[in-house]
């Protein structure tokens, strides 16, 4: 699930940056994301609550945790991509041959100090490696409470499409993507921004 609204103009460029919450937006998102994952799971309870260490998806986990009885699992690897110096820049003040050059190479383009799409990936995939790897049953629901392009990034490979393939998705604030583990090892999109 993507987290609620945070508190920032859209006229930034923000990712890692741990910006606080809308307030005057989190109970209305927070009732949604509580309503979708009702009608998703229906009699069945996740096992476990994932969450981005930044506050605007800790927060929201920390909510829904508690709906379940769940503790939150905080792992650093589903937090937003680091933009580095253009973190909390105008998206007006960033060269415009830089951005031209992150255009032609979404992939492996590096703003400086920042990160890449593919280390992204690389992260993401390696979070899920340690789901694989843990003594999860089959039927297993873990939610997730994360940020726009990992959700995206993670969710073009899981689903073996090339890594840009999902970053035009629109994915709501509180937006949830649905994605199943299949008996067969494949992954399979079940919803998207539901």
């Amino acid at each position: 699930m993507r987290h609620p609204p945070p508190d920032v103009s859209p006229a930034l460029c923000y990712g890692r940056t741990d910006l606080a919450l809308d307030r005057t937006r989190f109970d209305a998102t927070l009732a949604s994301m509580r309503s979708r994952l009702a009608s998703l799971l229906g009699v069945r309870a996740p096992v476990v609550l994932h969450s981005s260490p930044l506050q605007r998806a800790r927060h929201a986990a920390d909510a829904l945790a508690l709906t379940f009885g769940l503790p939150v699992r905080e792992d650093a690897r589903l937090a937003e991509m680091d933009f580095g110096a253009w973190e909390m820049q105008p998206w007006d003040d960033i060269a415009r041959h830089d951005l031209d050059a992150w255009a032609r190479d979404v992939a492996g383009f590096r703003p400086p100090g920042g990160e890449s799409a593919r280390d992204v990936v690389l992260r993401m995939d390696a979070w899920m490696r340690t789901l694989g790897d843990a003594a999860c049953a089959p039927g297993d629901v873990h939610v997730v409470v994360a940020h726009a392009g990992p959700i995206r990034l993670h969710t073009a490979t899981a689903l073996g499409l090339p890594m840009t393939a999902c970053l035009s998705w629109t994915l709501d604030f509180g937006g949830l993507c649905h994605l199943r583990l299949a008996d067969d090892g494949q992954v399979r999109l079940v919803r998207w921004n539901g």
